[in-house]
């Protein structure tokens, strides 16, 4: 192999790096081959050099920094000699490193496929596997197949369908059924030498016709087939190259209708395709939600074709005049890809369970993005119960960011460690405070308890974040944390805010009630921009501390009774009014109560704990019951109440 091949190859391996990786689940970036980042449910693994194209670096396990597919194959089967890392390359992709396929050179002439493109047309009738499209618009645009194609000289014939594209190259699309995992990865091959161009572009030429923009060949021939017009961009990495096929006569072409794959990915390329017909100032473009139980528009032409051709019809006839864009915007039609994205999420188990089993079957299963407010009397549980949800979610694998503004993280860390030890020890004996915790002196059995809540906290504690203030924080700097952490995880966290009164005011002169009211509305835009839950703390009116829990209880509640989604007011079980009951009467019963509560605290014995929903916006309002342990920070579920 002369130097001029084994550099073809190389170069033709560092061009299809992005094939040897896995879509992660933020669709932005890749699972890492070493240590599986990106595989589960905080997102981005590795990511691509936007500038090189080529160099990867993860973000997980730090196992490279802009690194090259070979660097990165090197590190995965621990080879350092270079060859050994080639060899291996070449073995992965297919291509055997003793004789050269033909590459084409990036500074060479590609070969003329003429011939081939007609060979493969004329065993057309050789194969059945037309993707449900007819022989006419396969015709149309020289759609072939070769019974016996390979990617290189050395690699394994497959029957593949060749789909020709404007770049000079093809598609060759493996027609097999019931492909391994392997195959599947394989099944796809653009020809080797030959720029990735579009498909179809002659379409932009006609203005008559809105066109639409979808990413595969196949998904363009379906509309087509179905009486549209269509161009396909053949990789998302193509939407630059559309943009620029467009910018010097944006004003003379057809509208467009885009239309990118249901998925992650899609979307991504969808945002960069509508901000590059931004920066051209094209603004004749529509989208059209594709049903979002179907990942492209062939699977659902295959599955359905009479509701394809009128879902096609419906883009083919809208109304492009820019001038109207900005209002229709705002349709109830329009809007129906955003629904059909939240349904699928809704679906998809959007809802982050608390860990409480009677909170979350009132709650709908748990937590969705919106704003949760719970209010108590002093020495009620409101901080522990937030923390012990915190903790519980934490350990689902979900982030938690804990804002506090009264106690110190330490101190929480303590709490969660002295409510461990109590489950750990099965009741009050070997069990240890807050206060315990933090002193560090032990007998045997407390040590023993302690130890092991350690190693439980250390599991989870990795998802539990502290933001430590005292009234100096502001919902903006809460902001600018979450934006950072999407940026860095790919989702965002559950935003805990231990307590709502005492945030920083956003606004110089604002009283009490003006600042809680305007944080609150903050919180709520905040919520809603990000798709998080916020869970936060109020405090209650000192005239409510004898009266039975209700929306008015809350500090300073107009913003907060209006904007929380779901308001829960916790209070002693029995702390409600009776029947006929008089008010002297009712005081010695409360304050007898109040006495009660305050004995079994002190012996590190329960409370019985009435939790109020006084506002459920999605869902059932129900009362539910727990019981609390002040001394070991523990809630427990009450299933029902005796």
């Amino acid at each position: 192999m002369t130097h001029e091949e084994r550099q073809d190859i190389e170069r033709y391996i560092k061009e299809h790096a992005v094939e040897y990786f896995k879509r992660d689940k933020s669709g932005k970036g890749y699972i890492c081959p070493i240590c599986g980042s990106g595989s589960g449910a905080n997102g981005t693994g590795i990511t691509e050099n936007p500038k090189s194209k080529d160099h990867f670096t993860c973000w997980g396990g730090d196992c490279f920094r802009n690194a090259d597919i070979f660097e990165i194959i090197g590190k995965q089967f621990n080879l350092t000699d270079f060859n050994e890392v080639f060899n291996k390359a070449c073995e992965i992709f297919r291509i055997n490193s003793t004789s050269t396929p033909k590459l084409n050179p990036g500074n060479s002439k590609p070969e003329d496929l003429t011939e081939f493109f007609r060979q493969a047309a004329a065993n057309l009738s050789m194969t059945d596997y037309h993707r449900g499209l007819s022989l006419e618009t396969l015709k149309r645009f020289n759609i072939g197949f070769m019974p016996e194609w390979r990617a290189s000289e050395n690699a394994p014939a497959t029957p593949r369908l060749i789909i020709p594209n404007d770049g000079g190259g093809y598609l060759a699309r493996d027609t097999r059924a019931n492909l391994t995992d392997t195959e599947k990865k394989y099944s796809k091959i653009r020809a080797r030498g030959y720029p990735v161009g579009l498909f179809n572009s002659a379409a932009l030429k006609q203005t008559s016709t809105p066109v639409f923009v979808v990413e595969g060949e196949i998904d363009a021939l379906s509309i087509i087939d179905a009486g549209g017009e269509a161009i396909a961009l053949c990789s998302v990495a193509n939407v630059e190259k559309l943009i620029e096929a467009m910018k010097e006569h944006a004003d003379k072409l057809p509208p467009l209708i885009i239309q990118l794959d249901n998925d992650k990915a899609g979307q991504a390329a969808e945002k960069k395709l509508i901000d590059g017909l931004e920066k051209i100032k094209f603004f004749s473009y529509r989208h059209l939600p594709l049903p979002e139980n179907y990942k492209d528009a062939n699977e659902f032409f295959m599955d359905n074709k009479a509701s394809f051709t009128a879902w096609v019809k419906v883009g083919m006839t809208f109304d492009f005049n820019p001038d109207k864009a900005e209002l229709e915007s705002e349709s109830a039609y329009n809007r129906l890809d955003n629904f059909f994205e939240t349904v699928k999420k809704n679906r998809e188990g959007l809802a982050i369970p608390t860990g409480f089993e009677n909170l979350d079957a009132v709650l709908d299963g748990g937590l969705y993005p919106g704003l949760y407010t719970i209010g108590a009397n002093s020495s009620i549980g409101k901080t522990t119960f937030l923390l012990q949800v915190a903790d519980n979610i934490a350990q689902t694998g979900r982030a938690v960011l804990y804002c506090t503004l009264e106690m110190s993280a330490n101190e929480l860390i303590a709490k969660s460690l002295s409510r461990l030890s109590f489950i750990n020890a099965g009741g009050k004996q070997g069990a240890k405070t807050t206060r315990g915790i933090l002193t560090g002196r032990y007998n045997d059995l407390e040590k023993k308890n302690v130890a092991r809540a350690i190693l439980q906290y250390q599991e989870f504690s990795k998802n539990l974040y502290f933001s430590e203030g005292v009234g100096d924080i502001k919902v903006d700097s809460l902001r600018e944390k979450i934006k950072a952490f999407v940026k860095i995880h790919g989702v965002p966290p559950v935003l805990m805010i231990d307590y709502l009164q005492i945030l920083a005011p956003s606004e110089k002169g604002l009283t009490d009630k003006q600042s809680t009211d305007k944080n609150i509305s903050e919180l709520k835009r905040l919520s809603r921009d990000y798709g998080l839950p916020v869970f936060g703390i109020s405090s209650f009116n000192r005239e409510s501390y004898k009266e039975p829990v209700t929306m008015a209880s809350f500090k300073e509640s107009g913003a907060i009774e209006y904007s929380s989604d779901v308001l829960i007011g916790m209070q002693y079980d029995g702390w409600d009014y009776n029947e006929g009951e008089a008010q002297a009467k009712r005081t010695l019963r409360i304050n007898e109560l109040s006495r009660h509560m305050t004995i079994a605290a002190e012996q590190g014995n329960s409370q019985r704990i009435q939790a109020k929903l006084l506002k459920n916006r999605n869902g059932a309002r129900h009362d539910i019951y727990f019981d609390f342990v002040p001394m070991f920070n523990f809630f427990g579920v009450v299933n029902c109440h005796e």
